[in-house]
């Protein structure tokens, strides 16, 4: 089945699916001292496939040193445990090359912008890469603007690769 490009509402923005990238984030919690757990993406194909990723990312010692950043509530909503991302865990910089070889030169969009771009600057600061012209759109404000109204097989699951492809087979869903 073959997937027709997004047409943008209020002016003549054809956007073809190949070109987005569902992104998501778990994090430690959502206090002030937070950190990104776990970072996964969704990437949209013509034919109406998608194809994904995720990787759990191991905490820098300067992530941790408020005894405020680790939430028992975040860790049982997501199941991401600090033995895990101790364990599992990829350094921030092969985080990073991880996912931007998953991602490629697609659009980033998140369903929680503000919380998803506060974890990913801090995933790239502490990887010492810098995010150049990479910007994180608003996937709510893209699908209001596109005309269309998600629809959802299942609720979230709090685990970054399975929200992302959640939220990107709901663009296919229209």
């Amino acid at each position: 089945m073959t997937i027709l490009p997004i047409r943008l509402t209020n002016d003549e923005t054809v956007v073809p699916l190949s070109r987005i990238a569902v992104i998501d984030l778990e994090a430690s919690s959502l206090g002030s001292n937070t950190f990104p757990t776990e970072i996964g993406w969704a990437i949209l194909h013509d034919d109406g496939t998608v194809t994904s990723g995720a990787c759990l990312i191991r905490p820098t010692a300067r992530w941790t040193m408020y005894s405020n950043a680790w939430s028992p509530a975040s860790e049982r909503m997501t199941g991401i445990s600090q033995e895990m991302l101790d364990r599992d865990g990829l350094p921030p910089r092969e985080a990073v090359e991880r996912f931007l070889e998953g991602v490629g030169d697609r659009d980033l969009y998140s369903d929680e912008v503000d919380f998803d771009r506060h974890w990913l600057t801090m995933l790239f600061d502490a990887a010492g890469v810098s995010l150049g012209e990479t910007t994180l759109g608003d996937l709510n404000q893209f699908m209001q603007r596109a005309g269309l109204t998600p629809k959802f097989d299942e609720p979230p699951r709090h685990r970054a690769e399975a929200d992302a492809r959640r939220l990107a087979l709901a663009l296919c869903r229209r």
